[in-house]
């Protein structure tokens, strides 16, 4: 991943999280993929609203705007759900039930994307992956 290439990566929502809190079960992959000044980032603003979410529910206890300070500090760039992402959301098989990991499939596929996940199930679609966390 270091080097001359440039990669583009979507992070899911656990990985972003991980990354946010510097999580000790962050790969040495994942760690080299976002210190790569060469490399790409971007979150779904499906992510964001996932977190959001989740927050509001009592589920997950995460600073939002020091996740948001992250995102700027660090160059990683917030990609919309686009008309095209949602038509393909609805054609991809459904190895994957959960909308928000459906809609960062269709991103990466879109864009062109690897993603970034400890989530294997990502793998069924023929992305590029960078496991986040150590299994």
């Amino acid at each position: 991943m270091r080097g001359f290439l440039s990669v583009k990566l979507i992070l899911d929502s656990c990985a972003f999280i991980d990354i946010a809190i510097n999580a000790p079960t962050l790969t040495r992959n994942a760690i080299s993929a976002f210190q790569d000044m060469n490399n790409e980032l971007f979150l779904s603003v499906a992510s964001v609203w996932e977190l959001g979410l989740k927050r509001s529910l009592g589920k997950l206890d995460f600073d939002m705007a020091g996740a948001i300070d992250l995102l700027s500090q660090n160059g990683i760039n917030i990609l919309d759900i686009t008309l095209p992402v949602t038509l393909l959301v609805n054609e991809l098989p459904y190895h994957h039930k959960d909308p928000f990991d459906r809609i960062i499939i269709a991103t990466a596929k879109i864009n062109d994307m690897g993603v970034m996940t400890s989530d294997t199930i990502f793998e069924t679609y023929g992305l590029e992956i960078i496991n986040s966390r150590a299994r």
